[in-house]
Order: structure tokens, then sequence, then C-alpha cells
């Protein structure tokens, strides 16, 4: 469904497994990444083994920057800290570091308002990070965003949170694990599909 609107490219935002079963997906995305450029950061849900094969077949950007039709992404993988001990979650201050260590040799002027963040986390105190009357997101992906200004921050993480939100400029979306979105860097718009 994703591949009928030609996109330049596919963008997900982790939990692309459920705590390493069925890798068979990680196989999938390989053969549609021969047709469109897919970008991945690893969820909170994503084992050490779903890492290394998303690393394998060159699919995760996690602490990396890579550059498409002169839009720059940024990845962020895994979450700030969970009640649930899941196998892929860092303190707040590691997930800001991930962020500094992808963009180490880029200008913060070149940067700003030219990229689009891929986090799993969900900014701090967004419609994208709530959990009941809970505000359960990363306060360092919201520092990235008031700081860096990117066009866009593809989110998951909080599957209930399916939403569209913003911060100054930046648009912040979360799909949730039942829709994909489309965006055009240069109209902004956003919509969110159902499957």
């Amino acid at each position: 469904k994703v591949l009928r609107y030609k996109p330049d490219v596919i963008l997900i935002s982790g939990d692309i497994t459920h705590f390493g079963r069925d890798l068979k997906i990680i196989d999938l995305l390989k053969s549609v990444n021969e047709h469109v450029k897919v970008l991945t950061v690893p969820g909170n849900c994503d084992t050490k083994e779903a890492i290394e094969k998303l690393n394998k077949y060159n699919l995760n950007i996690d602490e990396k920057c890579n550059e498409i039709n002169g839009i720059k992404f940024v990845g962020i993988g895994g979450s700030n800290r969970t009640p649930f001990n899941t196998p892929n979650e860092y303190e707040d201050e590691e997930l800001f570091n991930k962020f500094l260590k992808g963009i180490k040799n880029i200008d913060k002027n070149i940067l700003k308002n030219n990229f689009i963040l891929v986090s799993h986390a969900p900014p701090k105190n967004t419609m994208a990070d709530r959990v009941g009357d809970l505000h359960v997101g990363s306060e360092s992906v919201r520092k990235i965003i008031e700081e860096y200004q990117p066009i866009l921050c593809a989110c998951g993480h909080i599957h209930e949170s399916r939403c569209i939100d913003k911060i100054g400029e930046t648009i912040i979306v979360n799909p949730s694990p039942d829709a994909f979105f489309i965006f055009d860097t240069k109209t902004k718009y956003l919509e969110i599909i159902g499957l």
C-alpha cells in the first residue's frame, strides 16, 4: 500500500520486530530497499539480533545521517527508560549523544531547518508521547527539535498516540503501528493513512 504512493524514501521509526521475533520482516525491508530507499531506526522492543540484521542490510540510521535528494535524515534508535525494561532503552542524555554522533561532521547552520529527524522516542509533552494523562516522551528529543528545528520528526514508540503535532515549525508525526504517513518536503503536506 505504501509503494502505491511512489515514495522517494520509506522511514520506519522502530519496533520493527517484537522482541526479535519475526526477523523475516527485515528481509522484506531489504528487498523493498532495492526499489525505494528504506531508512530505519530500531525501537525499544528490537533486540541486538534485529539491530545487527538491520546493520548488515544497511537499513539502520541510528546515530547516522543519510542524505537523499538534498534532505538529510538523522536517526535516533531506542527509547528513553520505560517501566518495562525492554532491550533497547537509554538514559535521555544518551539519546541526545546519539544525535550528536550522527551530526558530528555537519555544520549546525547547514543542518538547521534542513533535515528530518527519525526517532523512535517521541518528544516530551506533545500529543505523540501521551499515555492516558501522562507524557512519557524524551526530553532530549524535544531539546533537539527546539535547538535544531528539523523539518519533520517521524517518531513511534507510543503505539496509542497516533497524531500530527508541532513544536515551533517542526511537524511531529506518530502514525502508530496501524498506519503510515506521507509527507511532501516541498509543500509540507502530511497525511496519516490507516492500513
